[in-house]
């Protein structure tokens, strides 16, 4: 019982001596307001502007992200292992219903959508042009392609011997809608593939590789051109509700798959978008980190402000045996106070404007989809709050305003007491 009423009041006096130290850190920051409203108002700006421009960027890249995968090529894919990197009508996936059950069986699927491919020969009279016929399931694919919706004359895909084709390849052809178009490709088994469909709708995305290259038709119309079984397909095509989901969604259901399949996200499907975000991504760090040099400058001028201001305190605090580690550490206590009252003044303005344009969209200065075509980009964008970033924002420049006692503590190490003692106050 003695060896514990002897350590508890110990505790206790190492915990009343942290709280003073914190109030005395405290007091101390508000000598001079003005100084400290500054250095707080420098880190809370650095904090927003990385928090809440990362913000912004995070709402258009989402939504850029999820329009061009939703346009047509979706937010993954599961596919033969060799098809992506050869497009051959022999790679192909063998149970597609299966797999096709197990991925809609997932927790956040929107839509989970066969398609079928070949390249061919299109004419109409007697012109012809290189294409890439796809067979889809339009019911399905209507549901959330943003292809269904580009529709410039006629309309989607409804029944069998119908055809979807892209606005440069009707002109190309001279076709309109109610015109026939043939489709020549080599089947699966080496002979001839042909088709004749009617065009019933022109698609135009502003995306010219689509439009120029691309005719749709019904998935039970291309099997039976190109000898595919009834249950093959080249890809699986998965929309989901979260992008940041997509790949791990796509690949538990392709581990549950009897044959080795290949999962591609997003990223993998739109490598221009995700280098475009990736470059921008970078800018806002390099200018994040120009701001916090700045800041960290700052703050290192304002410590040996404080110094220089009280040299006579310090010299009194080393003269009746306080250790320049002791003082350096209240220093260090005040750059915490300091640190913590700009990050939540930065982080409280960050959350309020995100909250706000959350809501409200906050409106482009010019129309985005004049710059990126294809994407269908809104004319509003609306932030989304990066925690993550915001915290490294903080940490960050929570190391900078401890890094910035480095020049006071050498100054504090070779302060002469009898001296400091006569500065005036």
């Amino acid at each position: 019982m003695a060896e514990i009423s002897a350590e508890v009041p110990a505790s206790r006096g190492s915990a009343g001596l942290r709280a003073s130290v914190l109030a005395m850190a405290w007091r101390n920051l508000w000598r001079n307001p003005r100084r400290t409203w500054l250095m707080a108002g420098g880190i809370a700006f650095a904090i927003w502007m990385l928090a809440f421009s990362f913000a912004l960027q995070k709402g258009a890249f989402d939504v850029m992200a999820d329009n061009g995968a939703r346009l047509w090529l979706g937010h993954a894919q599961v596919q033969h292992p060799d098809f992506e990197d050869e497009p051959l009508l022999e790679h192909l996936i063998a149970d597609v219903p299966r797999l096709r059950r197990s991925v809609e069986a997932l927790d956040g699927v929107v839509a989970a959508a066969p398609r079928a491919e070949a390249t061919a020969l299109v004419s109409a009279g007697e012109r012809s042009f290189g294409a890439l016929v796809v067979g889809v399931e339009a019911a399905s694919e209507a549901r959330w392609s943003g292809l269904a919706d580009a529709v410039a004359s006629g309309g989607y895909l409804d029944g069998s011997g119908q055809a979807f084709v892209g606005a440069a390849m009707a002109r190309n052809l001279g076709l309109s809608v109610g015109d026939e178009m043939v489709m020549l490709g080599t089947a699966k088994a080496g002979g001839v593939a042909a088709a004749v469909a009617e065009v019933v709708g022109v698609f135009s995305t502003g995306s010219a590789g689509l439009d120029r290259s691309l005719a749709l038709i019904p998935i039970a119309d291309f099997r039976a051109a190109w000898n595919l079984a009834p249950e093959e397909a080249h890809r699986l095509v998965v929309v989901v509700d979260d992008l940041g989901e997509a790949l791990d969604t796509a690949q538990a259901a392709a581990a549950a798959a009897a044959a080795p399949l290949r999962v591609l996200d997003w990223h993998a499907l739109m490598p221009e978008v995700k280098q475009f975000i990736d470059l921008k991504v970078a800018g806002l760090y390099f200018l994040f980190a120009i701001i916090a040099i700045i800041v960290t400058f700052s703050v290192v001028n304002a410590f040996l402000m404080t110094l220089f201001e009280r040299t006579a305190e310090f010299g009194m605090l080393k003269a009746i045996g306080m250790r320049p580690g002791g003082i350096l550490g209240q220093l260090q206590f005040e750059a915490l106070l300091l640190w913590a009252l700009g990050a939540v003044v930065g982080v409280g303005v960050t959350m309020g404007l995100v909250l706000w344009l959350g809501a409200m969209g906050m409106p482009m200065p010019i129309d985005p989809n004049e710059v990126m075509p294809g994407l269908n980009m809104p004319d509003r964008i609306h932030p989304s709050m990066g925690w993550g970033l915001v915290l490294a924002a903080c940490l960050t420049l929570l190391a900078g305003t401890q890094l910035a006692l480095l020049a006071p503590a050498v100054r504090l190490r070779r302060l002469n007491c009898v001296q400091a003692l006569r500065t005036p106050e």
